[in-house]
C-alpha cells in the first residue's frame, strides 16, 4: 500500500511538473512573437523632387532589419539588408531594387536594377 501511494504521488508531481514547463513555453512562444510583431515601424509616405511617391515601411525580420518599399503604380517589394553605406546605414535590396537609407532616416534613395535613383524625402 505504501508503494502505491509512493508511486500516484511521485506521478502528481511529475505530471504537475511537466504541465507548467509546457506552458510556461508556450507563454514564453507567444510574448516573443508579439515582440516580434511590435518591431514593425509606421509606413512613411516619401516624396522625390519629381513627384513620386514611395511608401516605406521598416521591421525586423528574424535577427535582421528588412524594409517594405510601394512604389506607386508597383507591386510592395520586400528589400532586406545587405550591407552598410559610408555613414554606417544599412542598404536594403533584392533583385529588383537597392534602397538606401539616409543619415538622418527621413528618406533615401532607390535604385532599380538598371541602376537608375531617386531621392526620396519626407518633406
Amino acid at each position: 500500500m505504501k508503494k502505491l501511494f509512493f508511486f500516484v504521488a511521485l506521478s502528481g508531481i511529475t505530471l504537475a511538473s511537466c504541465t507548467k514547463e509546457e506552458n510556461k513555453g508556450a507563454q514564453q512562444e507567444t510574448t516573443t512573437q508579439d515582440a516580434q510583431e511590435s518591431n514593425v515601424q509606421d509606413t512613411k509616405t516619401l516624396k522625390s523632387s519629381t513627384g513620386e511617391t514611395v511608401k516605406v515601411t521598416y521591421f525586423a525580420e528574424g535577427g535582421m532589419v528588412a524594409v517594405k518599399l510601394e512604389k506607386e503604380g508597383q507591386p510592395e517589394q520586400k528589400l532586406t539588408a545587405k550591407t552598410v553605406n559610408a555613414q554606417g546605414n544599412p542598404i536594403f535590396s533584392n533583385e529588383e531594387m537597392m534602397w538606401e537609407m539616409n543619415s538622418s532616416g527621413t528618406g533615401g534613395k532607390l535604385t532599380d536594377k538598371e541602376g537608375n535613383s531617386t531621392a526620396f524625402s519626407d518633406e
